[in-house]
Order: C-alpha cells, then structure tokens, then sequence
C-alpha cells in the first residue's frame, strides 16, 4: 500500500511536469544533448565515438535501452519513477540495518517526501537515476559492513564504480571508502570492493582505449568542470568561462579552441581536460589562501539548503508552475540537521566503527562535489545516506522523550537546532527562479503564445536583478521569432532600462531593419558596432541599414571593413558577396566570393558567382578558370554550362564556346539563350 501511495504521488509529479515547455526535448539545455547521443546509439552508433566520453555515458545508455523497448519518453520518465520508489525502499532497509525497524519507516518517509528526489526523477536528465545508484550503492555497502563477507564488498564496489559512469565525483568518495576500511584492517573487503570498482568500471574503460586511445575509465569534461570551480573568477557554483559557450555542445567545441589556442597546437580530448586541470591546479599553486578560503565557501554552500541551480530551477517547478511538488516540503532544509544529528547519535550509539565507514560517504561525496563547484543536482547523493541517518534521529529522540530522557531530548534539540541554523543560514544565493520566468517568457515567445509571453515577463520583472536582461531576451526571441513589431517595445524598454547595454542596440537596429525603419535602425547599428558588438553581423547589418536608408556611398564604406568572425565562414563571405553584387560593385563581390570559394572550394553556387563577377571585371582568363571548375562541381547545370561558353567567346575560344553551348542545349533543350550565343558563334 505505501510503495503503491509512493509510486502515484510521483507518477502525479510526473503527469503534472510531463508537457512543460521547458522540459521538452527540443527545449535545449542538458536534455537535448543526452536524448540526441541516446538517438545516436539506438541508430547504431554504440561506441558514440571517436574520442572520449564529453558527458557520462551512463544515463546514454540506460535511456537506450528503455526506449529501444518502448519508444516514448513517457515510458522513460516511468522507468525512472520506478527507480525512485525502489530506492526509497533500499534507504528503508539501510535505515532498519542501522537503527531499527522505527528509524526505517522514518527515514523511507522522509525520503517520500523529498521533493527534490521525485523532481530529477521525472527529468530526462542523468541526475534522475542518481538517488537509485546511490542507495543502491550504500544499501550494498550496508550488507558488507554488517555481514562481512567479500561478495558484498565486491558488489559494493560494483555498483559505486557503475554510479561514477553517471556521478564521476563518486570516485572520489568510494576511493575514500576503500582507505578508510584499510586503515580500519578490513584489507579482504577493500581488495573485494577495488576488484568490483574495476569490473564495472571496465566496459567504459576498454571502450576509451579502443576508441579513443586513452585507456581512462572517466569523460572528458572533467578538467573543464574542476577549472570552473577553481579559477580567479569563481565563487563556488557554476560560473561562465569566458569564450565557453554554456552549453554541453558549446563547452564540447569552445574547450578545443581554448585550449589549443593556449598551448599552440592540436589536443586530442585527454589532452584538453588536461589542460584545464593544470590550469586549474597552477592557479590553486600561487594562490593557496584564495583557493583554500573558496573550497570552505564551497563546502559551507553543500550543507547549506539554498536552491543552486544548475539547467532547472527546483522552486520554480514546485511554487511557480503550481505542481504537487509543493507538496512534498521535505528537502535539504530538514535533512542536513536531522540526518547530521542521526549520525552523530548512531556513531555515539554503534561503536562498532562500521557505521562509522558507511557514514564517511557524507564527508567524502561533499569534498568530492567541493573540489569541483555545486550545483543542487551534483549534490543530490547526499541525501540518501541523510534521509537514512534522519530517520535515526527521530526515533533517537521518539525514544528518549518515550523514556523522558529530558538530558538527551535537550542535547538532541539543541544539535538539530543549532545544526538547522547552519544549513539554513541564509546566503543570498539565486535559486534561478528569476531565470526559468525569463525561460519561459523566452520560449511562449518562440511557440507564438503571445499572451503568455507577456505575463511570464512580467512575473520574471517582479524578481529579476536586471530586469532590462529580461525585455532584452524576449524581444530577441520575438525578432528571431518574425515578429519585429512585437519586438520593437521589450527591446526599446531594455534600452531604457539599461542604456550602456550595447547588445540591446544591435538587437534594437536589428529589430528596427525588419520593421521597415532603416533610418531609426542606423544609429543604434553604429553604437552596437562602435562597442565592438559582433563587428561582423553588425557591419553587415549597417551596411545594409545604411543602403535601404538611400546612403549608399556610406554603405559601401563600411561594407570593405566588415569582415566574418571566422575565416572560414563561407556563407558569411558569401552573403556579402551578394549585398556587393547588388550594389553593383563587381569588384568587392569578386573579393568576397573569392573568400567564399577559399572556405568552401566544392560550392558549385560559390564558384559560379566568382567567375561571373571576374566576367564582369573583364578578367575572362580567371573567369574560365573558375567556370571550369564550377562545371566539373555539377556537370549537368546548363546555365554554367552557358556561363562559361560566353567567356570562352570572349577569350577567342570559339570551338570551346561552341562546345558548352551546346551542351547547355542538350541539357536544356528551351534554353532560348543558348540557342542564341550558338546562332552568333556560327556567324
């Protein structure tokens, strides 16, 4: 009757958060990422090669697995909810193994009614099996700390080894683990618990060596995650890089070009995080007080209860989209104290020293997410073994009130209480609420739902630092969107707000340019360009203002500075080729396809224009050349066919002419044209 209570409250969760607009699959973020690399393997592409692992592979594969049965993810997000109820009942049975058959049922409710634990489970996200692999984990170790025998040892060292494919940071606590049963001459289940560890960390290991040449059990993105917890720049959570892309496919590409561009040459994916890690440690190296003093905020802020989001904001989804979570108040606020206070009075209690190794996982997992920076969900392990010792600290104190053991209820109360202060000491961090209301202004924005657009902008307003960030990304949204008018009055109230934004004016003269108001749009381009604003895309943007405007000459001035942000942008190049050809300055187009044929040499279009505008230039042995080559790109186009028998004509070339003009005929039979330069050459 409770695991099927259990079950509906998160299956009720589920429903409510199933069709929410950002928790879809096209929504971006991290769940994008992990159902795409999930499509991949189901495609066929097992290995998810070449080079190493970006993200941990393990919730790839068991999502994988679950819709290669049923393909939906529904099914997906119940499986997961399975998961969950099952390690409410694993913390349940490590509650009784510890403290009792009282502190289970205290602990297995507490842990019901954490809604952070049904929020990651209804997520397509790897966070959403983490609570499972983790009570998995523990309640193993439980069965060998308290039976003593190596099969479980070696089981526990299975299942933590397969929980670091999805928590890498877990590495860390079991090696811990593995020390401290050393030290306490349980050598045989240290040796069981290594040999499990390396089983399970086995499939991912020989597939790094096979794959990627690097025979390393872990992902890639490791030294890039410890550089973001440890740098002059970082405050303990997760913080952008500057030139990285905060996304897992722009931190994938942006960590290359960083890296390599630090060192000078080419990185293979060890070699990157590598080079995060050095720069990260060297950082740590010259300045110890700093990184000493940042590591203590780090660890203040993992046994603290604020929200610290990282992709989705929990307090959003429980209050602002009015879900059951609301519901289920249990969280870090109550666990950190209870479950502190529970392992102090069992460690008290049992002193036997195995409860004592089970319980270290608590210290060990906090300096293992600590080393890195903390998020909400990386710190979402912790609270199993909590919701098990808090369980133990009810019935500790329901047995010494039953007993009127007024001294122990005192000492009970004042550690929970003095405990609770700690945790809830309020911080002043940002529980992403504020962001996930501009989300969602941002995305009824792109799904053209209007009126929800508005009124979740002005909910993100209410409790925004910077409320001009917010009109600023909804008119962006409404601009990219089509619809320049409704974009007009967010992005001219974000430059109100916030008047040296110079991004708002790019946005502002853009939006402006689409609206049909060139001449309003000028200015705000110059200003966005001048602050150095996507010199590219805004030059092109006031080159093009400035022509619809009737100034072309002025156009035309700041088209010869604009330049693409990469070299290699062939459709950039190839754009202001056009805008040149329109304007009528063959030259300038000439350069500019001539970039675009340089970034791109196969472009049949890209060659064709080229050697049109050297025709128009009068430089016909240049334009042969490239009509040529356009020929042999796509033989069976008769209008290059055309093109290049009229430079041949101009060169003299008359039997050549004659050749591809004929040839155009036969692949056009109505090409008038054709017909025509064929009637002039025989005259």
């Amino acid at each position: 009757m409770c695991v099927a209570a259990l079950f509906t409250i998160k299956c009720a969760v589920m429903w409510q958060l199933k069709d929410h607009i950002l928790l879809q699959q096209d929504a971006g973020l991290d769940t994008s990422v992990y159902l795409k690399l999930t499509q991949q393997v189901m495609a066929g592409d097992i290995a998810l090669g070449p080079g190493l692992y970006f993200v941990s592979p393990l919730y790839i594969y068991v999502a994988a697995s679950i819709l290669a049965v049923a393909d939906s993810v529904i099914w997906l997000r119940l499986v997961q909810i399975v998961f969950g109820t099952a390690s409410v009942a694993l913390i349940w049975w490590c509650g009784r193994e510890w403290a009792g058959s009282r502190a289970a049922w205290c602990a297995a409710g507490l842990a019901s009614l954490t809604g952070l634990f049904t929020f990651y489970e209804a997520l397509l996200l790897q966070a959403a099996i983490d609570p499972f692999l983790t009570s998995l984990a523990l309640a193993a170790l439980t069965a060998a700390l308290t039976r003593s025998r190596w099969t479980w040892f070696l089981a526990a060292g299975a299942a933590f080894g397969i929980q670091s494919l999805n928590r890498p940071n877990i590495l860390i606590a079991a090696a811990g683990l593995i020390v401290l049963l050393l030290l306490s001459r349980r050598s045989r289940g240290a040796a069981a618990m290594v040999a499990g560890l390396l089983l399970a960390l086995a499939p991912v290991t020989i597939r790094n060596g096979l794959v990627a040449d690097d025979w390393s059990p872990l992902s890639s993105h490791g030294g890039l995650n410890f550089y973001i917890g440890n740098n002059p720049a970082a405050d303990g959570t997760y913080v952008m890089i500057p030139s990285i892309t905060p996304s897992i496919v722009g931190q994938q590409q942006d960590a290359r070009r960083v890296a390599e561009l630090a060192v000078g040459h080419e990185l293979d994916d060890a070699g990157i995080s590598s080079h995060f890690y050095r720069s990260a440690l060297q950082w740590i190296r010259e300045h110890p007080w700093p990184a000493a003093r940042l590591f203590a905020r780090k660890l203040v802020y993992v046994f603290n209860s604020a929200h610290l989001s990282l992709n989705y904001s929990y307090p959003f989804y429980a209050y602002d989209a009015d879900t059951a979570l609301r519901a289920l108040a249990v969280g870090p606020w109550l666990l950190i104290p209870l479950g502190l206070t529970g392992v102090a009075s069992l460690a008290w209690t049992r002193r036997d020293g195995a409860f004592c190794i089970w319980a270290a996982f608590i210290p060990l997992y906090a300096v293992a997410v600590a080393a890195f920076f903390v998020s909400e969900r990386y710190r979402l392990p912790l609270l199993v073994p909590l919701c098990v010792a808090s369980g133990a600290a009810l019935d500790s104190f329901s047995s010494a009130l039953a007993s009127r053991r007024w001294r122990r209820v005192g000492a009970l109360l004042g550690l929970i209480g003095l405990l609770g202060l700690g945790a809830n000491w309020p911080l002043g961090l940002d529980d992403a609420r504020a962001e996930e209301r501009t989300r969602m202004a941002e995305r009824s924005a792109m799904l053209n739902r209007l009126d929800d657009a508005e009124a979740w902008t002005a909910k993100a307003e209410e409790i925004h630092p910077t409320p001009g960030v917010v009109h600023f990304r909804v008119g962006r949204a409404l601009a990219v969107r089509g619809r320049p008018v409704a974009a007009l009055s967010h992005l001219q109230e974000a430059a109100r707000l916030d008047p040296d934004r110079p991004e708002t004016s790019y946005a502002l003269g853009q939006a402006l340019m689409d609206a049909g108001r060139a001449s309003e749009a000028v200015p705000h381009l110059r200003r966005a360009l001048k602050a150095g604003v996507r010199p590219d895309l805004a030059g092109f943007d006031l080159a093009r203002a400035l022509d619809a405007a009737g100034d072309r000459q002025s156009a035309l001035q700041v088209q010869q500075d604009v330049k693409p942000a990469h070299k290699d942008d062939a459709a950039s190049w190839y754009q202001m080729g056009q805008l040149a050809q329109q304007w009528g300055d063959s030259r300038l187009a000439a350069r500019y396809y001539g970039e675009a044929v340089s970034a791109a040499p196969g472009a049949f279009d890209l060659r064709q224009r080229l050697g049109l505008m050297l025709a128009l230039l009068g430089d016909f042995e240049a334009a042969v050349r490239e009509l040529e080559r356009a020929v042999k790109l796509n033989p069976s186009d008769a209008t290059a066919r055309l093109n290049l028998a009229v430079a041949c004509a101009q060169l003299g070339r008359t039997n050549d002419a004659r050749v591809q003009a004929r040839e155009a005929l036969r692949l056009d039979p109505g090409y008038v044209k054709a017909r025509e330069l064929l009637k002039a050459l025989e005259k």
